[in-house]
């Protein structure tokens, strides 16, 4: 039943998110309007002395698969900026290869014009938009300021706003992570001369309030209920997770990750949590961890830039036509990844969960070997 209730809310709320994403293409359409055809000759990659970024959104997972590129861009003298959220400042801030970060606060008209005036005043040579969003009337604005930039894009809501719109994202079958390349050989015309790792920078006093509260313990993070309803474990699942831990790996230490409200309806007894709010805490206990078992894409993502051994628990893709769990997969040979077999991680199968903790630590012990 509990099912039942929440595809039927999920259903209205598809309703009403479609119902708004309609007048935001018309908005969008009819500012596109007044622009003038941006469309020219491709710029000349040794040209670029600046870039600015564009992340909005609050999808942490967005910016770590594309944090090669803030190595590549660096490489080649290009002073890079983002312009990211809160929380997308507070995780990037120590960045080496990031100059400048631009905040969105909120997404009032007055925020989106007062920004928009500012990043229209750095004249920057290149305008990346890499990520996906839904329809929005407030992107097409900041867009629109872009005038005498090379505008990069890959959202087909926004091919007006670009000098030169991308497809990549039409019939998506590989990696989010190839965007970066994409990227490169768009504006340089050949790949990079880099591996394409992630790139993630952590405070070192962040760094070092982690490492002291580990001290020589064995961790294992468990995050076990995501921001989506479909990316939340059963009670019966995290109870099964937790006692499979004690009962055959009692020497680890078990800390549980996720937003604080999620934490308080975790059954399990006098849990161990992060004293730190901040999410950059959570990076720093990712990369001195020993284990990772994640419902949430962005934490995958972090434990895959540190090579942290990992289960990855994913809902199957809602359409054949997207398929997220090959799109946002780990992208690391230390992950063990399990695709529920229906859009809710919850109906993943108690043995297949056993499974894939048993392969977690297995992989691990051979890879001493």
């Amino acid at each position: 039943m509990t099912d039942i209730f929440l595809v039927r809310k999920m259903r209205l709320g598809t309703f009403h998110k479609k119902k708004k994403h309609l007048i935001n293409k018309v908005k969008i359409n009819f500012l596109s309007l007044f622009l003038k055809n941006r469309r020219g000759a491709d710029i000349d990659g040794n040209s670029i002395k600046s870039c600015l970024l564009i992340h909005d959104n609050s999808k942490i997972g967005d910016l770590i698969v594309l944090s090669a590129l803030y190595r590549i861009l660096a490489k080649k003298g290009i002073t890079l900026s983002i312009l990211s959220c809160g929380t997308g400042h507070a995780f990037l801030k120590a960045h080496p290869h990031i100059k400048q970060l631009f905040i969105k606060k909120t997404n009032s008209l007055t925020e989106t014009l007062k920004l928009r005036r500012q990043l229209r005043e750095r004249q920057f040579d290149v305008v990346l938009d890499p990520f996906e969003t839904f329809p929005c009337f407030g992107h097409a604005l900041l867009l629109s300021g872009f005038r005498d930039s090379y505008v990069l894009g890959f959202d087909k809501w926004y091919k007006r706003y670009y000098s030169r719109y991308n497809p990549h994202d039409e019939q998506l079958n590989e990696h989010m992570s190839s965007r970066t390349n994409v990227i490169v050989r768009h504006l340089f015309g050949r790949d990079a001369d880099d591996d394409y790792r992630y790139d993630i920078a952590i405070p070192a006093d962040v760094e070092e309030a982690v490492s002291a509260l580990v001290g020589s313990s064995d961790v294992v993070v468990i995050n076990p209920l995501g921001a989506k309803k479909i990316c939340r474990l059963s009670s019966e699942q995290m109870m099964l997770i937790h006692s499979w831990f004690a009962q055959h790996h009692p020497g680890l230490r078990i800390i549980y990750t996720g937003h604080p409200d999620d934490l308080s309806s975790i059954p399990v007894s006098n849990i161990e949590t992060l004293p730190y709010p901040d999410f950059i805490y959570t990076v720093a206990l990712t990369k001195l961890s020993k284990y990772v078992v994640s419902v949430d894409t962005a934490l995958v993502h972090i434990a895959s830039a540190f090579n942290r051994p990992m289960l990855a628990l994913y809902p199957q893709a809602r359409t054949v036509e997207y398929p997220s769990p090959l799109i946002w997969a780990p992208n690391s040979p230390s992950a063990q990844q399990i695709i529920s077999p229906t859009p809710f991680v919850s109906d993943i199968d108690e043995r297949l969960l056993v499974h894939g903790l048993e392969m977690l630590l297995a992989a691990e012990m051979d890879s001493k070997q």
